[in-house]
């Protein structure tokens, strides 16, 4: 249905306008519209299949709704609530997946999937500040985001005869990231997440991104550009942050642009060069996400060793890899 404008350029937009449109919210009404990622997932998984993205939406309420009925005693620490709900939403948002794959409803895609953890990080924002608030909050960001993303689109596309969908035929018919067993691997990266963030009150790079890192770093050229890449914006970010004190939301957005920025260019150049080689394994959103959540938290958490937290998580998740998938290949070969 929206084939035309479902490209990656069209999807990078989207991210970084909702991040911005997030914060400029947050600093006029003092409320946060479910995060920084939350307008321009939204719009993405919209883009990919709207009756999915409908479904996410709705599973917040039921995970937000579950959470405070059955769950909530759990919860002790500041993020332990996210785990939780993590947890819950991963494992239903999942079978719906699957069901609506079947279907024909949705693509088999990472990008698809990257809607199983959306009801989480909206239900997570329920339990900090008044429901009707945070909705409002999310529909006004997403309808604004929507409107600049489309005005651009349609003003450099059809004023400027600029290409929006240069990248996608770069990885037609080529390798991708792609998980046989995606449930499996996000469960054991929050397991192990969790664990460490229990006893050491360490959130090791976001929650659900060590299988995308895992992935990245098992190939040489893929790890050089992904490290590459998460030098290159964690000292920009960190150079930004020390000279302005921006934290928080501001800091996540900071560093989501400077992500989407660098892969962008990277992609770019290696299309220019060589379009035979994949700078990523592919286009999606994840490897940005990635990028972003492990500069982020190694700011936030800069004086708790947190790189070694994060190798830990990575390291479990590459051993997962290769058991769960790797190695049933190199056997059946």
């Amino acid at each position: 249905m929206f084939e035309l404008i479902n490209t990656p350029e069209v999807s990078r937009l989207a991210l970084v306008i909702g991040a911005f449109t997030s914060v400029a919210y947050k600093n006029i009404y003092g409320i946060n519209p479910g995060g920084v990622i939350v307008p321009g997932f939204i719009i993405i998984l919209f883009l990919i299949s709207p009756i999915w993205c409908i479904t996410t939406l709705v599973l917040s309420f039921v995970v937000y709704f579950i959470y405070k009925r059955f769950l909530e005693q759990t919860s002790y620490k500041r993020r332990t609530p996210m785990y939780v709900l993590s947890f819950f939403s991963l494992g239903v948002a999942n079978l719906i997946a699957l069901l609506y794959i079947q279907l024909g409803w949705l693509v088999d895609s990472l990008d698809s999937l990257s809607g199983t953890l959306l009801p989480a990080v909206i239900a997570f924002t329920f339990t900090k500040q008044q429901i009707n608030k945070v909705v409002k909050g999310i529909v006004l960001t997403t309808l604004f985001t929507a409107f600049i993303l489309f005005v651009t689109y349609g003003l450099f596309s059809y004023l400027f005869d600029l290409d929006f969908d240069t990248l996608k035929p770069l990885y037609l018919g080529k390798e991708i990231i792609e998980f046989k067993y995606p449930f499996i691997h996000f469960y054991i990266t929050l397991a192990v997440g969790y664990l460490i963030y229990r006893y050491k009150d360490i959130r090791p790079g976001g929650y659900m991104v060590a299988p995308i890192a895992a992935v990245l770093l098992i190939h040489p050229l893929t790890a050089i550009t992904f490290l590459l890449g998460c030098l290159i914006v964690y000292t920009i970010t960190q150079l930004i942050c020390k000279f302005t004190l921006i934290v928080g939301l501001k800091r996540y957005a900071l560093a989501l642009f400077l992500s989407t920025i660098y892969v962008w260019i990277t992609e770019l150049l290696f299309l220019y060069f060589d379009s035979t080689i994949l700078p990523f394994k592919g286009s999606n959103i994840y490897v940005i996400v990635t990028i972003m959540s492990y500069v982020n938290d190694t700011i936030l958490y800069s004086k708790k060793q947190i790189k070694f937290y994060i190798f830990v998580t990575v390291i479990a998740a590459m051993i997962d890899y290769i058991l769960t998938e790797g190695l049933p290949e190199l056997l059946a070969s």
